[in-house]
């Protein structure tokens, strides 16, 4: 059985790192930084792994946001495919290897950077169809890290780089080190947007109308008197209306919906 506490895994300190990068590989980061930091769509976010192209090889580069259940099964929240093949894709989320995936679940346990090759899957007793999948796409070579950083929730990330040309070496590992919690937060961010267009369709007309009066700076009960309707459901309408927008209070509520177009704003 695979036990994640016996694969090595490598972590540098930044004083280490710093030796492993030349000044061409400083300033194409500072570059991949200024862009994460105004990532707001997934066109955004896809636009950075060129510039990590311009750092390390890499034919396939997949990402994603999961947490563990209960029952520690890893629950998918939000996938952010790169360049993986469909067909991959289909045939390893079919065949559950989330759950069985020894990078997967060491990047879940000790969120450091993991290199993996053929012979190494093998040792680790990795399901056969795996291996098989990885030999038919070229993914012979694979570099895995993820951040879980409080800040932006219970999900972890993971981000995948394989193909062929993947080889084990300390620079493309201080790479990864640097540039994993800036994806983090470019991924996080993302779902959030996400999940706010996701809820601003879920807006009922009735909750617009709250919305409208909220902004307009309304009671509960003036709302209620205004609506015909109780002061009771009023606040049920604005607690869905808050838990839909992200929301903690009623004027951030108002804030959000104004930023989605769901109200006006004069």
């Amino acid at each position: 059985m695979y036990d994640s506490r016996e694969v090595i895994v490598t972590s540098y300190e930044p004083s280490e790192l710093r030796f492993c990068l030349s000044g061409n590989d400083a300033l194409t980061l500072l570059e991949f930084i200024q862009k994460s930091l105004k990532c707001n769509t997934k066109e955004d976010y896809l636009a950075l792994f060129p510039k990590i192209r311009e750092l390390l090889p890499f034919d396939f580069a997949n990402s994603f946001l999961a947490h563990r259940d209960a029952d520690n099964g890893l629950v998918l929240v939000y996938n952010a495919n790169i360049s993986f093949p469909k067909d991959w894709l289909q045939v390893y989320l079919a065949k559950n290897y989330l759950q069985t995936d020894v990078t997967v679940v060491e990047n879940f346990s000790a969120y450091k950077v993991q290199y993996w090759n053929l012979d190494k899957l093998k040792q680790y007793n990795q399901d056969e169809g795996l291996v098989s999948l990885c030999v038919d796409f070229g993914m012979t070579g694979c570099y895995a890290h993820g951040a879980r950083i409080a800040a932006t929730g219970r999900n972890g990330s993971m981000f995948c780089f394989t193909g062929p040309s993947i080889e084990f070496n300390k620079r493309t590992e201080a790479i990864l080190e640097f540039v994993t919690p800036h994806l983090h937060l470019a991924l996080s961010h993302l779902y959030s947007n996400k999940q706010l267009e996701w809820n601003r369709g879920a807006i009922s007309g009735r909750e617009k109308e709250v919305l409208d009066w909220l902004k307009q700076g309304k009671s509960s009960w003036d709302i209620s008197v205004i609506l015909g309707i109780s002061e009771r459901t009023v606040n049920y309408h604005v607690y869905n209306i808050m838990q839909k927008l992200g929301a903690t209070n009623r004027p951030q509520a108002v804030a959000v919906a104004t930023r989605l177009g769901l109200i006006d704003f004069n």
